[in-house]
């Protein structure tokens, strides 16, 4: 009778396990993964329980699996044919399979995993186990337990046990690092990860040591921690101290630094710089000089000279004239309060006078007054500024691609840039893209760049579709209408429009109307519009004249012209009512110049005829379009009429470089990405056999809109294919 009754409870719940899961297994949004091998072993059973019970629980889970389609399933072993491998009092008691036990039933059955598990009854509950194990090595990958008071509660719970072990593990998290130094381009390291730091780095919980480094500056090594928040740590490196001493003769001369530097002892540390010395004592002559401290120790010998004998100096000394070139360069006495002045008379001595002029290197020189006046020409050598510098990016794997992201320059090595911020991206197949952050100042640039191995991924994706966001308008009053005005979309709550600026109108009876402009940029946007009601009035006035409208009609040649109101609510059809104003009209035909018209609108109406200019191509030389080999073209080009202004003049430059050369279709897609980095427009060419010749014609096949938020995404050959790009001949 039990056997009887375990069968009819089996039927039912196959039956029932065929419908749908009532809760996801797997997200639908989850990349697709390799689906693993696996089969279910018998169940084993312990206590009071039909000794059919292990089979049954097994051929449920076997079906709960299935359903989630994770598992490419084969049938369902029995507890006999695994004792083949292993020993049945073994897999009974522990649930667990020895490495070599594991391998082998992975091996003779082809499977990546097996569900065992048993079925017990202790008193009045029954307890089911299930583990998930993985063949290649015995380890446990997932586990789950149900318990019930009978084999009815049991049979329900059968789907949230296959769930328990065969749900994914969750993805660690993992938190932003930034590192703020000071100063801003210091160099910072992960020492105990083979990392490269960049600024928002994501890592995982834990301990990380970071090393700071900048010359001319102190080291800083410490430890950050990420816990379970993102972590910004702030280091102010410290400037470097460096030994100077002077060694003067005589030996009990007296050593002086002038300025704010700190008194002077043999070794005394200083920061890098320029250190004005004075060495003096009696009966010699005083020396002044400047001594550099860069980025190590500095000895600096010095000889005194004896004072020679001195003639009797005339009243106040004697002259010093300086002549400099320029002439109106500033001079000046150092480490003296005396003032120079032209031809003015100082006592004998040793001086160091300063020459400077904006825009020229300044001049430093020691002058001796002995026993005469003085004459000191100096002339100033122009700052030379390099306005650019060289950027060199030593990128691993050598063949790694680099491109300077938001930069008209291409890449290339030893590229020459004007100061500022760049960002570069470096790429490669089989490793991880890395953008770096570099600042050029005033010298060369060479940037380390290592890539990161990935594991193979699926082809990159299409370039994204055009992004929509919803526009909803809360109106005050809530019956009022809406009107979306220069556009043939109907408004509706939560309407989907694409990034632009769009003008609303809001109207209700009694109440004034409202145009109010909406820009949707990069999000869902939510307009909030209240509505003054009409104030009424003391006296019954007369009615204001309703605004009064004239049509506009453009009469363009050739006929089939395409007319547009440029930056306009209205979209133009022939004899269109417009308000007075000025407004701009756009004209454009393929195979002729697009022209922009303006035109005002007074006190009546308005007939605009515009004539457009056919685009003229240079005529080939004899033989000189003539098909080299199947595949490729020398060409005269074509462009869409459609295009105009900045985006025609930047097609017609990048792809009126291939006139009158042999071009193929890896040429054009070229071409094509070049247009689409710089305007976001994906072109199709169309390649029109002539006798003696090719036309090439650009066509606009999809267009990336962008706004002054917005940027054209990055995009490769291989996704530009897939969103438009095209060669076809005729």
């Amino acid at each position: 009778m039990g056997q009887v009754l375990l069968r009819s409870l089996l039927y039912s719940l196959l039956f029932l396990l065929a419908a749908p899961l009532p809760w996801p297994v797997q997200a639908a949004s989850a990349p697709a993964a390799p689906r693993m091998t696996a089969t279910v072993v018998e169940f084993s059973v312990r206590g009071d329980l039909p000794e059919q019970t292990g089979a049954i629980l097994a051929d449920l889970m076997v079906a709960a699996i299935a359903n989630t389609g994770r598992f490419t399933l084969k049938d369902r072993l029995s507890l006999l044919a695994v004792a083949k491998i292993a020993k049945a009092q073994e897999l009974g008691s522990t649930g667990l399979l020895d490495p070599k036990t594991a391998a082998e039933l992975g091996r003779r059955y082809e499977v990546d995993a097996v569900v065992i598990g048993e079925v017990s009854k202790l008193g009045n509950l029954i307890n089911v186990t299930a583990r998930l194990i993985d063949t290649r090595n015995a380890s446990l990958l997932r586990s789950g337990q149900i318990q019930g008071k009978n084999l009815d509660a049991i049979q329900i719970e059968v789907n949230q046990l296959a769930s328990m072990i065969i749900a994914p593990p969750e993805p660690p998290r993992t938190f932003a690092l930034t590192v703020r130094s000071e100063p801003a381009d210091a160099r910072v390291r992960l020492l105990n990860v083979p990392l490269t730091y960049q600024p928002g780095m994501q890592l995982s919980p834990g301990e990380y040591q970071v090393e700071v480094t900048h010359p001319g500056y102190v080291t800083h090594t410490g430890p950050v921690r990420i816990e379970d928040h993102d972590a910004t740590l702030n280091v102010a490196l410290r400037k470097a101290l460096y030994a100077l001493t002077i060694e003067p003769q005589p030996a009990d001369a007296q050593v002086r630094l002038a300025g704010n530097a700190p008194p002077y002892r043999p070794g005394v540390a200083l920061e890098p710089g320029e250190y004005p010395v004075e060495v003096s004592r009696e009966g010699y002559v005083t020396r002044r000089f400047p001594v550099r401290v860069v980025d190590g120790e500095v000895r600096v010998p010095v000889v005194l000279e004896k004072q020679p004998p001195v003639a009797s100096a005339p009243p106040g000394g004697y002259r010093l004239n300086v002549y400099t070139h320029p002439e109106k360069a500033t001079v000046r006495l150092l480490d003296s309060k005396l003032a120079y002045q032209a031809g003015g008379r100082l006592p004998p001595g040793e001086y160091r006078i300063e020459v400077a002029l904006d825009g020229y290197e300044s001049s430093t020189l020691a002058v001796r007054i002995i026993d005469s006046d003085v004459t000191v020409p100096v002339t100033l050598k122009p700052v030379e500024r390099p306005t650019v510098y060289r950027l060199t990016v030593q990128a691993r794997p050598d063949k790694a691609q680099v491109r300077l992201v938001d930069s008209a320059s291409t890449y290339q090595p030893g590229v020459r840039l004007a100061p500022g911020n760049y960002t570069v991206e470096v790429a490669a197949t089989g490793y991880a893209t890395a953008t770096v952050p570099v600042r050029i100042v005033d010298s060369d640039v060479t940037l380390p760049v290592t890539l990161s191995r990935e594991e193979a991924t699926a082809e990159p994706p299409p370039p994204p579709p055009l992004t929509q966001y919803r526009l909803t308008v809360r109106a005050d009053p809530a019956n009022a209408q809406i009107r979306l005005l220069g556009t043939r979309t109907r408004y509706q709550s939560g309407v989907r429009l694409a990034p632009g600026r769009y003008t609303v109108e809001v109207s209700a009876s009694g109440y004034q109307t409202r145009q109010v402009a909406v820009t949707v940029a990069d999000a869902d946007v939510t307009l909030p519009v209240s509505l003054n009601p009409t104030p009424e009035p003391v006296a019954a006035p007369e009615a204001p004249p309703p605004p009064t409208q004239y049509r506009l009609t453009v009469r363009p040649s050739p006929s089939g012209a395409r007319v547009r109101l440029v930056n306009s609510p209205y979209t133009y059809r022939a004899g269109v009512a417009l308000a007075p104003g000025r407004y701009t009209v756009e004209v454009s035909r393929s195979g002729y110049e697009a022209q922009q018209v303006v035109v005002n609108i007074r006190d009546s109406d308005v007939v605009l005829p515009v004539t457009l200019q056919a685009l003229e191509s240079a005529p080939p030389a004899a033989g000189a379009y003539a098909t080299t080999r199947p595949g490729e073209w020398r060409i005269s080009v074509q462009i869409d009429g459609a295009l105009s202004g900045v985006d025609r003049s930047e097609v017609q430059k990048i792809v009126g470089r291939y006139v009158g050369q042999t071009v193929n279709r890896d040429a054009l897609l070229n071409a094509a990405t070049q247009v689409y980095r710089s305007t976001g427009i994906t072109l199709r060419f169309v390649v029109r056999n002539r006798p003696g010749g090719a036309e090439l014609h650009a066509q606009v096949s999809r267009v990336q809109r962008r706004t002054y938020e917005s940027s054209v995404p990055i995009i490769t050959g291989g996704q530009l294919e897939n969103s438009g790009f095209g060669v076809s001949v005729e």
